[in-house]
């Protein structure tokens, strides 16, 4: 036995056809010195099993073996289920799928197709034994000690176009968690592209977290998916996911190195994440997140401009038209501090004179009427849905407000497979 031709091509299981000669099984299981084999035979051929092994036997190859038995060759859709049968013996004994390889060369045509169709949601990859030199005027079957093995590729790498199309439509959703466990699937039963399918897992987490502004979480995944390969090893469907991907990677890292949450760029981000819950019909939540981000612009402004938190705002710092009644009315009893409501840090920037705070004043009759809307809300203090008006009249005031750049909010891409 030549060890560098054992190292490089042996393999752990096996699921074979029998047909009427054993010279190409024989060929091929001393080729790959399987630990396992899992026959596919008929009631004429089962007798071969017992001259395979002894045939191996005698070249030091052993190995162990089940056999399923095909009673009616003629009868497709049961040769189908006993081939399901065959593979289930593999399926069961836990072998890694990349070791694994089904050879369809022998059996009468309906054991061959039918396995070769049972077998492509596997994962494993094909082997065939054929040759040059044939019977029957080279039509006929291989002349034995003439046998050719032919690996072929893993018909999961081309086939598995529905699966495909799913991680794209899940993903496309914000459907996170779902399209991830999708792709180690793929990974584990792919051949080619198991690296592809792991790069690609780690991206789509790095957009699950990053959904729950989870952001230093979201650029590790980044990290490790190594963006630039994943379209090196995908499909030319993949550049512009590629593309957006490392834009989006360029904002991320501005957030994590952004200490203070109260920056202009996550307000950018709540305002994204408003929109994809709004895409998803989750209409409840995005306004919450709108909503919430009215507040955060207000602050944001105070904090950046003035140096006032809101949270503990000093006397000092307020109008004196406005300090007695902030000090009355905002004054919390508990921490002794002054803390701002939403209304009464928009009132503030009025009084510092600032173009926000003029801006909201002007249109301070309409957000009213969306916060009675909102309110009315089951996420709120009352017990109705919220409509997509409420979300839209909320977003347009918002915009008006002329503090969100529509260019600089992150898109999460979308794909294509």
């Amino acid at each position: 036995m030549d060890p560098k031709i054992d190292k490089e091509t042996a393999i752990d299981a096996m699921v074979i056809s029998i047909g009427g000669t054993s010279a190409p099984i024989i060929k091929a299981v001393l080729h790959y010195r399987p630990e396992f084999i899992s026959f596919l035979a008929s009631q004429d051929t089962i007798d071969k099993v017992s001259d395979i092994k002894k045939a191996c036997q005698d070249e030091q190859i052993n190995f162990k073996s089940e056999v399923t038995v095909v009673d009616n060759v003629n009868d497709l859709l049961h040769c189908y289920k006993k081939a399901e049968e065959a593979i289930k013996r593999v399926t069961d004994k836990k072998f890694s799928k990349d070791k694994v390889i089904v050879d369809y060369t022998g059996g009468t045509k309906n054991m061959s197709v039918s396995l070769a169709l049972a077998v492509i949601s596997q994962g494993f990859s094909f082997s065939y034994v054929g040759g040059k030199e044939r019977t029957k005027n080279g039509v006929g079957i291989v002349i034995n000690g003439a046998e050719e093995i032919y690996k072929s590729v893993n018909p999961w790498d081309f086939l598995a176009i529905e699966e495909k199309k799913k991680i794209a439509l899940l993903f496309n959703q914000y459907q996170f968690v779902a399209t991830k466990q999708l792709c180690e699937t793929m990974s584990e039963k792919a051949t080619s592209q198991k690296t592809f399918f792991k790069k690609l897992g780690f991206a789509i987490e790095g957009y699950y977290f990053w959904d729950l502004f989870r952001h230093k979480d979201a650029l590790d995944r980044f990290r490790k998916a190594t963006i630039e390969e994943i379209q090196e090893l995908g499909d030319d469907g993949f550049r512009e996911f590629v593309l957006k991907t490392k834009d989006n990677i360029r904002f991320l890292e501005m957030l994590v190195k952004t200490e203070q949450k109260l920056s202009i760029n996550f307000i950018f981000d709540i305002y994204a994440n408003a929109e994809r819950r709004f895409e998803e019909g989750k209409i409840d939540d995005a306004i919450l997140r709108l909503y919430r981000l009215s507040e955060m612009i207000a602050q944001e402004r105070l904090i950046d401009r003035y140096g006032i938190n809101t949270s503990d705002v000093k006397p000092d710092q307020i109008p004196i038209e406005l300090r007695d009644e902030f000090v009355r009315r905002y004054t919390s009893l508990i921490s002794g501090k002054i803390q701002l409501s939403q209304n009464a840090s928009f009132d503030l920037l009025f009084s510092l004179g600032d173009a926000l705070g003029k801006a909201f004043d002007e249109n301070k009759k309409t957000f009213q009427d969306i916060q009675s809307s909102r309110n009315l809300s089951y996420l709120a203090h009352g017990f109705s849905s919220s409509k997509d008006s409420t979300y839209k009249r909320l977003k347009g005031f918002l915009l008006g407000l002329e503090i969100i750049n529509i260019e600089k909010v992150p898109v999460f891409p979308k794909l294509t497979m």
